[in-house]
């Protein structure tokens, strides 16, 4: 009998798990695609308030799907949930840009592009289920992402965005004050 080296299995258990990943993410593609579609036909053919009436209605089958899709950046829904942002339906309304938040964290360009400028320090805002330690460190990496690309560095949408992040970080609960060093001899 022989034993295959590791070197020999690599390449096979690389296959298997990229052919298992691949095989998930197409299942996973194929069952939000009609969600997407029929979503999109929704809004087609009725006003973003209908759209986000229905996905209130539907919370577990149709609004947390979009979410979840959304935060992951999949294109297709940050595209939808940015256009069902315009809707007078707060709680949906709400959910979408609690999506959108999280979604600018991966994909800042796309967003960006698909909000109009006055959305945009709405979705260029910290994420709701943050604490404070990671809000902080979020938005300075995401700062920081903003001023290393060159393309939102310069645009007015990637200013604004980073002017929103800058202004939470200043002004809102994750300012982290330093405390006074002591003014006693010895610290006693």
């Amino acid at each position: 009998m022989k034993v295959a080296s590791k070197r020999t299995l690599r390449p096979a258990w690389f296959a298997c798990v990229a052919w298992a990943t691949a095989s998930l993410w197409a299942h996973h593609a194929i069952a939000a695609e009609p969600l997407l579609a029929d979503l999109e036909q929704r809004l087609s053919h009725a006003s973003a308030n209908a759209v986000n009436a229905h996905l209130v209605a539907h919370l577990s089958t149709a609004m947390e799907p979009l979410n979840r899709m959304t935060t992951a950046c999949e294109l297709h829904a940050v595209s939808l949930s940015v256009r069902l942002t315009r809707s007078s339906n707060a709680r949906a309304v709400a959910a979408h840009g609690e999506a959108l938040r999280a979604a600018i964290g991966s994909c800042a360009r796309f967003v960006l592009a698909m909000a109009a400028p006055a959305e945009v320090p709405g979705f260029c805002a910290s994420v709701a289920s943050w604490g404070v330690v990671q809000t902080a460190r979020e938005l300075r990496r995401r700062i920081a992402a903003i001023d290393a690309d060159p393309l939102l560095r310069e645009s007015q949408r990637g200013q604004a965005c980073r002017a929103a992040y800058a202004y939470e970080l200043e002004h809102t609960r994750v300012v982290v004050k330093r405390a006074a060093p002591d003014s006693r001899v010895g610290g006693k």
